[in-house]
């Protein structure tokens, strides 16, 4: 009997369900899932049943009624495609994030070829300060999620999606360097007090 093991998180024990379905590719009723989980996985029985049923609420394991049993089942195709989604998702807001960055510039631009820049000045600092939250946001899923990649049939798809995230990052870096330089040359201010009002990090720079 495998030792039980104590002290893990959450997702390391639906990975180690997970790992029930995966490594035997066959379907099984919730107690074959408890019996498995227990005997070589050191997961205590009354557990089991709340995991898988969070794996099945988040799409990791399908289940269905065959005549008056209930069984699961969860192939390793499926984790591929879900991370892949994930991937997906995340280049989906980079792109809409560009898209406001772009319409934001759009407005810098007219703002300065008006007379009213100093109404409009607490506005456009506002969108300086959501443009570097969502920028650190981005390079840190950005960082989740090449660790979480482990998985070998799917390096190649993920290699193929980071650079351009990688790069859409970088765009966001630069676009906050630009709309601060032009807030500090506009309004007279020192860029460390720039720095300062809105936690912009002073060692701020480019994902290498």
């Amino acid at each position: 009997m495998s030792k039980r093991k104590k002290g893990i998180s959450a997702d390391e024990k639906k990975s180690l369900i997970l790992e029930i379905f995966h490594q035997s590719k066959d379907f099984y009723q919730l107690k074959d899932v408890e019996k498995i989980a227990v005997k070589d996985k050191g997961l205590r029985e009354q557990v089991v049943k709340e995991i898988l049923q969070n794996l099945v609420d988040e799409g990791q394991v399908e289940t269905d009624k065959i005549g008056s049993s209930q069984y699961y089942w969860s192939f390793p195709a499926k984790k591929r495609k879900l991370k892949q989604q994930a991937f997906e998702q995340l280049k989906q807001e980079v792109e809409q994030s560009n898209d406001k960055i772009a319409e934001l510039q759009k407005r810098i631009g007219t703002i300065k070829e008006s007379q009213g820049e100093s109404s409009r000045s607490s506005e456009i600092f506002e969108k300086l300060n959501t443009l570097k939250e969502k920028q650190k946001q981005l390079s840190s899923k950005l960082d989740k999620a090449k660790l979480e990649q482990s998985d070998q049939n799917s390096v190649e798809k993920m290699n193929r999606n980071l650079p351009d995230l990688h790069d859409a990052a970088n765009r966001w870096t630069d676009n906050l360097f630009s709309i601060k330089s032009w807030c500090k040359n506009r309004f007279n201010i020192q860029e460390s007090l720039i720095d300062k009002q809105f936690q912009i990090p002073s060692d701020l720079d480019y994902l290498e």
